[in-house]
């Protein structure tokens, strides 16, 4: 079953209701009962549903911290009292489900989010409960992955009758789901098979859901059948005549490159590798020019998050340099974590942003008026005197983004801007981002997702094994679908399909508008 519903529609809640949390040891006002496995839950000390009930929480990262990926898994099985040779039967295959085997003696510290993240489940699959609720548990997860994990999962409850609960903003959790309940501020909004909710492209777009792509496009296009795979959606719309003729199948001409700015940041034959663990990158080389909008994708443990800290100068290669152009090189990169909560650390938002303008030496007229702009600039100026961490997870980002827009860097790194927020949020993030690049500032922001790098990137870079994979304009870049494939990516739905009918587009408006150019199709 999958729960899914925008930012505080009560999935969290949920969860915690479900493993015993609430209210055995998260208090509030509770009524009523909940049962799981048999057991009356507020009865139960959490410890005692630990081997029925699983439980991946949102803040996956908060579950870790044991120094080795095994002893981590380890743990849980440990202290449900289990012999040795139980227990080197279940990790292993615990890794092997989530696909880490090989880095059992890793740190899981040295992983990559994503690998955090299926880390944290492997450690819940080895306790074998009998209802397994995973929280936002694709945040972190490639496109590829994500697909793994989910039919990963979906034979997991077959082969053990494993009762799993899927909650979230990602409709992909869905995808091999018997059942799929819409959330609305703790109200059931549609209840239902997932082919049917699905397509309830109106209802999702209600909640600030993002709908999937092939339902939204037909929808938009004034269509009444709504597919929801590429097969479906390339039978239908050869059905309603939208596949073009030889004569259009010949791909427009790319608009002139415009001549390159000059270069702001770069590594120069690099070589870097985190301690007892083979490199990362060697003799790797990778340049950002001013005014660019960049976009770092790649699989997990790819090095995305690493060539960001190397930019940043929070890593030192080994061998090789990082060159800046800037005279000031500490004021020229604002580095923006993945977790905002790793930099947040104040108790009001105006002390957050003033501290680092203040550690400069600034007078606080200056930095008066550097806290109020930035603020103002993520559109938080009124929430000043708030506790950043009573602010949702949208807006603590915004919060650290202000920290960085504070020092007035002329590049701004992002990583993984968008993880963990729902769909309205993720807008609201990326359009800031946008706004910011419009300011002036270079922006490189590493993401996931092929939705904010095909609509808000201007190029795109590929790392897969620590190497430069593809590097260029978006456009270019996504046309090369095999190779995106190759690197564990998915170029957009929307694009697919229209190379199927002959043509290209990445977006909805960039479709009606080949349809309506080559056949008028469909109505402008």
């Amino acid at each position: 079953m999958a729960v899914l519903g925008p930012s505080e529609a009560g999935k969290s809640t949920l969860a915690l209701c479900l493993g015993g949390l609430i209210p055995r040891m998260i208090k509030g006002e509770f009524h009523g009962q909940v049962e799981v496995a048999g057991s009356l839950t507020h009865l139960c000390r959490p410890r005692e549903l630990a081997d029925r009930v699983g439980l991946l929480f949102q803040d996956f990262e908060a579950q870790l911290f044991s120094t080795r990926v095994d002893q981590e898994v380890a743990f849980g099985p440990e202290n449900l009292g289990l012999n040795r040779a139980e227990l080197l039967r279940r990790v292993p295959q615990a890794l092997d489900r989530v696909g880490l085997k090989g880095l059992e003696a890793r740190d899981p510290a040295t992983l990559s989010g994503g690998q955090k993240q299926v880390l944290a489940l492997a450690a819940v699959l080895a306790l074998d409960p009998r209802v397994l609720i995973l929280d936002e548990p694709t945040t972190d997860l490639d496109p590829v992955r994500v697909e793994e994990l989910l039919a990963a999962l979906g034979r997991l409850s077959q082969d053990r009758n494993l009762t799993l609960i899927l909650l979230g903003a990602d409709l992909r959790l869905a995808r091999h789901c018997s059942r799929l309940i819409l959330l609305d501020h703790g109200a059931v909004a549609a209840d239902g098979p997932p082919g049917e909710v699905l397509r309830q492209v109106e209802t999702l777009r209600g909640l600030g859901l993002r709908p999937p792509e092939f339902p939204s496009l037909f929808h938009d296009l004034g269509q009444t059948g709504l597919p929801l795979t590429l097969e479906e959606a390339v039978t239908q719309a050869r059905t309603l005549g939208w596949e073009l003729a030889e004569a259009g199948r010949e791909p427009a001409a790319a608009p002139p490159l415009p001549s390159p700015a000059p270069e702001l940041l770069a590594l120069q034959k690099i070589t870097f590798g985190y301690r007892d663990a083979a490199p990362i990158f060697q003799d790797f080389s990778f340049s950002i020019h001013t005014g660019e909008l960049i976009a770092i994708l790649g699989p997990n443990g790819s090095g995305k998050t690493t060539l960001m800290k190397l930019l940043r100068g929070l890593l030192q290669p080994q061998a090789g340099k990082v060159w800046a152009a800037a005279v000031n090189p500490r004021l020229q990169v604002g580095f923006v974590f993945q977790n905002p909560d790793y930099q947040l650390f104040a108790e009001q938002v105006w002390e957050e942003v003033a501290f680092g303008p203040r550690l400069l030496g600034l007078s606080e007229a200056e930095v008066t008026r550097r806290v109020e702009q930035a603020l103002a600039r993520v559109h938080l100026l009124e929430r000043r005197e708030e506790d950043p961490f009573s602010l949702t997870k949208g807006q603590r980002q915004r919060l650290a983004v202000a920290g960085v827009l504070a020092l007035t860097p002329q590049v701004i790194i992002l990583d993984e801007p968008t993880t963990g927020l729902d769909h309205q949020e993720q807008v609201d993030m990326l359009e800031l981002i946008r706004e910011l690049h419009g300011q002036g500032h270079t922006i490189v922001m590493v993401t996931h997702s092929m939705w904010a790098a095909t609509n808000y990137a201007q190029r795109l870079v590929v790392l897969k094994d620590g190497k430069i994979f593809l590097d260029g304009p978006t456009r270019e870049v996504l046309a090369q679908e095999d190779l995106l494939s190759a690197c564990r990516l998915m170029s957009p739905a929307v694009l697919r399909l229209s190379q199927r009918l002959g043509f290209m587009a990445l977006t909805t408006e960039e479709f009606r508008a080949c349809l309506t150019e080559n056949k008028n199709l469909v109505e402008a």
